[in-house]
């Protein structure tokens, strides 16, 4: 699944139940691990979960 966060595009993909890894699409080899509250802060959890 593809997120888009600050115009950058990542690749997300789930690790478990509260951490998520973003891959970049543009630089494969940078990749960040977030949690979910990581995620809802920086407004990305609504785009891999589709809740609001």
């Amino acid at each position: 699944m593809t997120v888009t966060h600050n115009g950058k595009q990542y690749n997300a993909s789930k690790l478990n139940d509260n951490e998520w890894r973003l891959t970049s699409v543009e630089h494969p080899r940078f990749s960040l691990t977030m949690d979910r509250r990581q995620m809802a802060l920086a407004g990305l959890l609504e785009q891999v979960e589709g809740k609001p």
